[in-house]
């Protein structure tokens, strides 16, 4: 499996039925999931050292673990839930997972729980399933020996299938300052890149989605954290040598469930970063992307940098989609000016710079990301005067209508102030334009809705 995928992984542990047993009960099966990884020297793994960490943190909670355990003390019929937890801390790695070794820990299992011989056939069959095989899943969910915990194995086949689909790649491209970073949080959901106005890092940041909610990101730069802090995931680790950061998170609103990964590229400046320039440059004429998403900052329309950095997007995109942003539309909402003048304006620009239908999306991410921050967590105080103003602003004039209107977009209803906000500030529009393609839709133009 490619090392980014395993972070695609929903943590199972999180759902599995022995999360309701006994605290004794989770420590005696964390106890000898440890001693199966370590009787075949599997604990050798970064990864599986690192799952190790965090399932012992979701199973034993803080209590002490013993260093041994001498048997197996829990009830024998959770020993059909062990393959996949053992899958999991191991990436899902065909070739570990269908080694000699995974033969001495279904053997060890039969013999500390003096099981039937003839479970070691179903032990075998369900370490199929979990990479993925159709038929070894038709199998075990009909069998006895998972009676009640048929929903769960649900579950953890809808991860499995998740993971092995192909990705949807969206490359984010921008000059600094336009705001891309407050865009993939407002994607997202979630606090996972910093927002400030500078050139923050000169690492790709690669952010990929779970299929369920799990309450953790997880995130590798240089160290490895299957439950990142919001500290690890909004700092640069400076042991990290590489120009890469993967993270794995589930994407909050119209992208949930989407397997989806976002390509964040440094912020360019070419007259001050010139390094930030040469990474953003490699990773778009690598084209490995579907979409790409150019953001503009609306304040600073038609730059030095601007221009550059479009050149070198011209010359490199060849077949990708790509939509421009025009992001804190907000600012260009007045009394005295109409913003469709600025979008049209725009729109001319990008024309005289070689692109002959530019589809353009005004929208603000910071508007977005308050409203999606609301729904899930609450507003401070200073929000929540914030997220009024903008309710105010959008409600003068509509976003909305630009994207039915101008792009021939489907009207979008709302139930409350916080969706119309949502709605008006054309994020909405924007997110089903992109869960469009990701389906397999157009990008000319208004047909791409």
């Amino acid at each position: 499996m490619n090392q980014q995928n395993i972070f695609a992984s929903t943590q199972i542990i999180a759902f599995n039925p022995i999360l309701k047993e006994t605290a004794d009960t989770r420590i005696q099966y964390f106890m000898y999931l440890r001693k199966l990884i370590r009787l075949v020297r599997w604990d050798k793994r970064k990864y599986t050292r690192a799952q190790m960490r965090f399932y012992k943190g979701i199973l034993c909670d803080g209590q002490k673990v013993p260093v041994h355990t001498s048997s197996a003390s829990f009830d024998p019929r959770f020993c059909c839930l062990l393959p996949y937890d053992l899958a999991a801390m191991l990436a899902f790695h065909s070739k570990v997972v269908n080694s000699e070794k995974a033969k001495i820990i279904i053997n060890k299992i039969i013999s500390d729980f003096h099981l039937p011989k003839e479970r070691a056939a179903f032990f075998l069959l369900e370490f199929e399933a979990s990479l993925g095989s159709l038929p070894a899943w038709e199998e075990v969910l009909r069998s006895n020996l998972t009676k009640g915990f048929k929903r769960y194995l649900k579950l953890v086949k809808e991860n499995i299938s998740f993971i092995k689909a192909r990705p949807y790649n969206i490359l984010i491209t921008a000059t600094m300052s336009a705001g891309k970073s407050t865009l993939i949080n407002a994607l997202v959901g979630k606090d996972i890149s910093l927002m400030q106005n500078m050139a923050c890092t000169s690492k790709i940041h690669t952010i990929i989605s779970k299929p369920f909610e799990d309450g953790v990101s997880s995130e590798y730069d240089h160290d490895l954290s299957m439950d990142a802090s919001k500290e690890d995931l909004l700092s640069d680790n400076e042991n990290n040598m590489s120009h890469k950061i993967a993270v794995g998170t589930y994407f909050n609103g119209g992208l949930s469930g989407k397997r989806i990964i976002l390509l964040d590229s440094p912020g360019v400046n070419s007259s001050e970063n010139a390094e930030h320039a040469e990474i953003s440059q490699q990773i778009i004429k690598a084209k490995k992307y579907q979409l790409m998403i150019y953001v503009l900052n609306a304040t600073q329309l038609g730059t030095t940098d601007e221009e550059h950095h479009l050149e070198i997007v011209r010359q490199s995109l060849g077949r990708s989609n790509i939509i421009f942003v025009m992001n804190k539309a907000d600012k260009l909402i007045s009394e005295e000016d109409n913003f469709l003048d600025s979008i049209d304006s725009q729109r001319k620009f990008l024309i005289s710079k070689g692109f002959k239908k530019p589809l353009i999306c005004p929208i603000s991410c910071r508007a977005a990301y308050l409203v999606k921050k609301s729904r899930l967590e609450g507003l401070s105080r200073i929000e929540r005067s914030e997220i009024e103003n903008f309710m105010d602003k959008f409600e003068e004039q509509r976003l909305a209508d630009y994207y039915e209107e101008v792009l021939d977009c489907p009207h979008l209803s709302a139930n409350n102030e916080e969706d119309a906000l949502f709605i008006n500030c054309g994020f909405a529009h924007f997110e089903k334009m992109i869960a469009d393609l990701y389906e397999g839709g157009k990008a000319d133009g208004t047909d791409i809705c």
